[in-house]
């Protein structure tokens, strides 16, 4: 695991200062080998002993260590906002997927693979955006046969969570792992004995922290949050990764072709 990396992963654990740094080094980590530990301080707007601290906690002797680290990562390529937009969200979306791919055990989408073809009743929490991550998992399942629904409403996730028993399955998804509605849903799940696992960017979250297990992804704000694009692309990736686990299952996946053929020849009699 990268620097950067380490530094999402701890990134809870920081006070609002340390915060400030690590957003800057996270968003910026290819310009930092170049300076020196006044002009981030400046950059930044805290004090050169805040940055030493810093440093050590992440684990690095100093600032002349972090900037060994950071010139030791690939540099993503950077392309002119005036001739290359395509390019722009292509690195992007590349450099979420090469982080996230530091974080994800492909153990621990296995296993979540087990739990899902294990499970009677599967619900999917999610509000915002990751309520519409939680709504294509939904659709994804449920064409490969699985008893599953998606709750976006912050409401109904209580409702639900306070009646689940030992032989539903709970997947939580939320990026920052604070959101409270999911937390809270989380935390009645397994007080009720229910199976929770989640989805989230950091693994000491609160979320993680009532899940059975996490799936850790990369936070896309902290590669770009001036541009309008995907925040759920992480999520969205593991996902990909899971449904296509699950479909290494001849059943899973001859369930899944009955629901393709079924649309086709519907869409041929109403033609």
């Amino acid at each position: 695991m990268d620097i950067l990396m380490v530094i999402q992963q701890q990134y809870p654990s920081f006070s609002k200062k340390e915060q400030a740094i690590a957003n800057y080094i996270l968003q910026n980590g290819m310009t930092i080998k170049n300076m020196n530990i006044s002009v981030l301080a400046k950059n930044v707007g805290v004090s050169n002993g805040t940055i030493t601290h810093f440093c050590k906690k992440i684990g690095c002797k100093n600032f002349a260590e972090l900037k060994v680290q950071l010139g030791g990562l690939v540099a993503r390529e950077q392309v002119s906002a005036d001739n290359n937009i395509a390019g722009q969200v292509y690195n992007f979306y590349k450099t979420v997927i090469d982080r996230t791919n530091q974080f994800l055990d492909i153990n621990e989408l296995i296993n979540l693979a087990d739990q899902v073809r294990k499970a009677s009743r599967i619900y999917i929490y999610g509000v915002g955006s990751s309520g519409l991550t939680a709504t294509e998992l939904m659709l994804r399942l449920m064409r490969m046969g699985f008893n599953v629904q998606s709750i976006t409403d912050s409401h109904l996730m209580l409702i639900n969570s306070s009646i689940l028993t030992t032989d539903d399955f709970v997947i939580a998804i939320s990026n920052s792992g604070e959101t409270t509605e999911v937390v809270d849903a989380a935390r009645i799940a397994k007080n009720n004995q229910c199976k929770v696992i989640c989805f989230t960017s950091f693994s000491e979250s609160s979320l993680a922290q009532q899940s059975d297990s996490s799936i850790t992804v990369s936070n896309a704000l902290f590669i770009d949050k001036e541009r309008f694009i995907n925040s759920q692309f992480s999520v969205m990736y593991a996902i990909d990764l899971l449904c296509t686990i699950l479909l290494r299952d001849s059943n899973l996946k001859d369930r899944m072709q009955i629901t393709v053929d079924t649309i086709i020849d519907y869409s041929r009699l109403h033609t």
